[in-house]
């Protein structure tokens, strides 16, 4: 599997964790979340962004493109305290050729400190004003 390939799988199941199904859902009321995510001033142009509860509850996230995350209410998060987790895969400015198809590509890597995702103190206290946070990293 290419790296690229990877990369996208590791987006991919980071929405996985944002949950199924369409816009019904059942059990507590859920909030939707939204806001800009940049670090040292530079706006996250590939990353993702997930909600951990820290009791009861069942975690959340999304992909963030251009600097923006947006998780819709019926995959959003009930009230209640969540750890967030962020990353970034940044491109290094190197081109890899994919093994299986030939095409070049942009080398991307974790830009973010672990403190920011698997060593995360940044919580939120849901429900938020207008449903909208900000991370300023």
């Amino acid at each position: 599997m290419s790296k690229l390939t990877s990369s996208f799988c590791c987006l991919g199941l980071c929405a996985l964790l944002a949950g199924c199904g369409g816009p019904k859902y059942s059990g507590a009321k859920r909030y939707p979340l939204a806001g800009e995510v940049t670090f040292e001033g530079q706006a996250i142009d590939l990353g993702s962004i997930s909600f951990i509860p820290a009791g009861d509850g069942f975690p959340s996230g999304g992909v963030i493109t251009d600097g923006k995350y947006a998780v819709p209410e019926e995959k959003g998060v009930s009230a209640g305290t969540y750890r967030v987790e962020i990353h970034w895969l940044k491109r290094t400015g190197k081109q890899l050729r994919d093994a299986e198809t030939g095409e070049m590509y942009d080398e991307r890597r974790e830009a973010l400190p672990a403190k920011l995702h698997a060593n995360s103190e940044l919580t939120i206290e849901v429900p938020l004003p207008k449903n909208r946070h900000d991370f300023k990293l």
